[in-house]
């Protein structure tokens, strides 16, 4: 089972399993925890396979299927009847790999700045030989510099005006990362060697809430296309926000999905808008 920090006040209540993205871990939901449970939605983080304080074992391969049936396990483990699951970025992929194999299981699904993976074999290849490149070059120069760099990357400029502490806690989660775990994660269940789901979207039944922020233009055109293929979605688009919207507009965030799973006028028109 994933290691995991539950924050469960009421079992007949509504659970919300949260899922961080590359180079994370659990603590980047500290900014909108506290309002969601202050709503009666129980919440849980989860360390995803090479991140945080995981213990997953390296020898088994982390690909979406065994990492599915992990939360499958967390699931199981505290009897969970009203679950919904949300995952950012690389979260977000694998909340709707869960989606795609245990629709059953849960409730709702919210994506936050996600994509449903490559579609086109040549794009994939390229992706995968990407990924493979960055986990061999976090191993080459080691963790900090290639934090730097990755904090400089354009999707994160609109992290810019986050407050002093806030990227420092930021800088701080991203260093205390295992690079041999990162690199693992990269190779198993990166961009490239996740499946695609774009040709299955259309067949979901699971209520979905697709949320990105204004400034991420990549990941709204990503979201307005999932919108349009998926029959029970909602699409949010966060002013004041880019990729990281849980980070940069905490209170927007604890709305629209305090409203979505607990019903509101944000979610109630079936987001086709």
């Amino acid at each position: 089972m994933l290691t995991h920090y539950a924050k469960l006040t009421n079992s007949e209540n509504p659970t919300l399993i949260l899922l961080h993205g590359f180079i994370s871990d659990h603590t980047t939901f500290h900014l909108v925890e506290e309002t969601l449970i202050n709503q009666g939605i129980n919440v849980i983080t989860v360390d995803l396979p090479g991140h945080g304080n995981d213990n997953s074992n390296d020898d088994l391969t982390w690909d979406m299927a065994y990492i599915a049936d992990q939360i499958k396990s967390l699931i199981m483990h505290y009897n969970l009847k009203k679950v919904y699951i949300h995952g950012y970025s690389m979260g977000g992929r694998v909340a709707l790999s869960f989606a795609n194999q245990f629709p059953t299981l849960i409730e709702g699904l919210i994506l936050e700045s996600a994509s449903p993976g490559i579609s086109n074999d040549v794009d994939k290849q390229a992706r995968i030989e990407v990924d493979k490149n960055r986990a061999s070059y976090i191993q080459e120069v080691g963790l900090k510099q290639f934090v730097e760099e990755w904090s400089k990357l354009p999707l994160f400029d609109s992290q810019s005006v986050l407050t002093d502490t806030e990227k420092q806690r930021i800088e701080l989660m991203r260093l205390s990362q295992q690079p041999k775990g990162l690199c693992k994660a990269l190779v198993d269940y990166g961009t490239g060697a996740q499946p695609s789901y774009w040709e299955v979207l259309h067949q979901f039944n699971v209520p979905t809430c697709i949320i990105v922020g204004e400034k991420d233009a990549k990941f709204i055109n990503i979201g307005q296309r999932m919108n349009q293929l998926m029959k029970k979605s909602t699409f949010h688009m966060v002013q004041g926000a880019g990729h990281t919207i849980h980070v940069e507009q905490p209170t927007k965030f604890d709305t629209i999905v305090i409203e979505f799973i607990l019903g509101g006028k944000l979610c109630q028109d079936n987001g086709k808008r």
